[in-house]
C-alpha cells in the first residue's frame, strides 16, 4: 500500500492555513508513502482548479463553475449529483492507481468516486468517519425534507458498506453507527481525531497587548472566542443570547473567528441589538489564528440543540494546542462534553439552549484563575499525549492490513 489516494472536500492550500487532511497525508508522505488528493472545492472560495505540489504531496483541485455555488435548494442537489462525477471522468488515471484510498464524511458528496474505483479489487478502501450525514441536518430541516432524509441515509448506508474499514472518533460515534445503519462490526474502529503536534504558542504581556489592541480586543475584558465555520449546525444563537445578557457588564467580551453562511445574520442581529460586547474577525491563516485566540482566555464550543448525533467538534483542537480552556454549549447526545471534563479535565460544558446554566460557567470560569490555569495545562497535555497524527497513519494501515 505505498500508492495513498485521499478523497476530500476540506484541503486548504493557502500559507499557513494547512488542517487535519493536509497533516495526515503529509504524514503518509513522511512515512515514504506516494501520496495524492483529490480535492473537490465545496465552496466557491475554497479554490479553483489547479495541480499544486504540497509539502511532499500531489493535490488534484477541481471547482465547478460558480453557478454550481448559488445557496439554494436546486444547486446543491445539483452539485451533490455531478460534481464527483465531473472528477471521476477527469482523474481516472488518479483513481486507477491506488492502492490505499481514504475518503472522508459525507460520501454521497464523493459519491461518483466510490462507485468508480471499487471496482478495483486491489485497493484497500477505508473511512474516515467524521459525522453522520444526514442525521445532523434532521432535525434542522424539519419534517417537509423527510423523503430526501431517507433518500440520503439509504445512500450513505450503501457508500458505507464499501469500505474495507471504517473509523469512528469516540465509542459513541461507533455505537450510533452500528445502531442505525447496517454495517458488518468487524469493519469498525475507533480513530480519534489527530494533529500534527508543534511547540505550544506563547505570547509575552506586550504581544497580548498588541494584537488585543490590532484586532480590538478589549485590554481588561475576560475574552470568550470562538473560531471555526459559521452555520447553523454550529447554533451560534446561543452564543449571542449570552452576550445580550451580559451586554452591561464590561467585564466579558466574545469574539468571534471565521465565515460561513450564518456569519451575515449574526453579524446584523449584533449590531440591531446594539451587542458591543461581541466583535467579528474576518477569516484569517491558521498561523495568525493561533496567536489571536492565544491572547483570550476561553474557546468556545458550540453546537446546535436539535442535534441527536455524537461528534468531537474538530474546532477544539486549536484550542487544545494553544493551551485554552474550552466551554462548551453541546447537545445532550454527543460525548464531547463527558470527555472535555472527564479526559481532557480541559474545561465546562452544558446543554445548549440553557443561557442561565452557560452564563453561570462562563463566571466559574473568570472568577477561578486556578481552575483556569489548570484547565489550561490539561488541554495542552492531552493534545500532546492523545492527537499524535503518526497515531491516525498506523491505525490506518493496521486496519487496512487486516482485511
Amino acid at each position: 500500500m505505498n500508492k495513498v489516494l485521499l478523497l476530500t472536500t476540506k484541503y486548504p492550500c493557502g500559507a499557513g492555513e494547512g488542517w487535519l487532511t493536509n497533516e495526515l497525508a503529509e504524514c503518509f508522505s513522511r512515512e515514504g508513502k506516494d501520496v495524492s488528493v483529490l480535492a473537490l472545492s465545496w465552496e466557491y472560495g475554497d479554490g479553483e482548479s489547479a495541480v499544486i505540489d504540497l509539502n511532499g504531496v500531489k493535490v488534484y483541485r477541481s471547482r465547478l463553475w460558480k453557478f454550481f455555488y448559488k445557496k439554494n435548494f436546486i444547486c446543491a442537489m445539483l452539485k451533490i449529483f455531478l460534481f464527483s462525477l465531473l472528477v471521476r471522468l477527469r482523474y481516472k488515471k488518479q483513481l486507477m492507481r491506488a492502492d490505499l484510498i481514504v475518503a472522508t464524511t459525507p460520501c454521497i458528496v464523493i459519491w461518483g468516486l466510490l462507485d468508480f474505483f471499487w471496482r478495483k479489487p486491489k485497493a484497500r478502501k477505508y473511512l474516515v468517519l467524521w459525522d453522520f450525514f444526514p442525521y445532523y441536518m434532521r432535525d434542522l430541516w424539519g419534517s417537509g425534507r423527510s423523503k430526501l432524509f431517507k433518500l440520503f441515509v439509504g445512500w450513505e448506508n450503501r457508500l458505507y458498506n464499501q469500505f474495507d474499514a471504517i473509523g469512528c472518533m469516540t465509542k459513541g460515534s461507533v455505537e450510533f453507527l452500528e445502531k442505525n445503519y447496517t454495517i458488518n462490526r468487524r469493519r469498525v474502529g475507533l480513530l480519534p481525531l489527530w494533529t500534527k503536534q508543534l511547540p505550544q504558542v506563547r505570547v509575552d504581556a506586550a504581544e497580548r497587548l498588541a494584537l488585543r489592541k490590532k484586532y480590538g480586543i478589549d485590554e481588561n475584558s475576560f475574552v470568550a472566542v470562538y473560531g471555526g465555520a459559521m452555520s447553523v449546525v454550529q447554533g451560534l444563537d446561543n452564543i449571542l443570547n449570552l452576550a445580550a445578557s451580559l451586554k452591561q457588564e464590561p467585564a466579558y467580551q466574545f469574539v468571534f473567528i471565521g465565515r460561513g453562511s450564518e456569519l451575515p445574520r449574526l453579524r446584523a442581529r449584533a449590531e440591531d441589538e446594539g451587542l458591543t460586547n461581541v466583535k467579528f474577525i474576518d477569516y484569517v491563516p491558521r498561523d495568525e489564528y493561533e496567536k489571536i485566540i492565544a491572547v483570550c482566555d476561553v474557546g468556545i464550543v458550540s453546537l446546535a440543540g436539535q442535534h441527536a448525533v455524537p461528534s468531537f467538534p474538530s474546532k477544539s483542537i486549536d484550542y487544545l494546542k494553544v493551551g485554552l480552556p474550552i466551554l462548551a454549549s453541546i447537545d445532550r447526545y454527543t460525548e464531547f462534553g463527558s470527555i472535555l471534563i472527564n479526559d481532557m479535565k480541559a474545561g465546562l460544558w452544558v446543554e445548549a439552549g440553557d443561557p442561565g446554566s452557560l452564563g453561570r460557567a462562563l463566571a466559574e470560569m473568570h472568577q477561578d484563575s486556578v481552575f483556569l490555569s489548570e484547565c489550561a495545562l490539561n488541554g495542552r497535555r492531552y493534545y500532546e499525549q492523545e492527537m499524535k497524527v503518526e497515531s491516525a497513519v498506523t491505525t490506518i494501515i493496521a486496519a487496512c492490513e487486516e482485511v
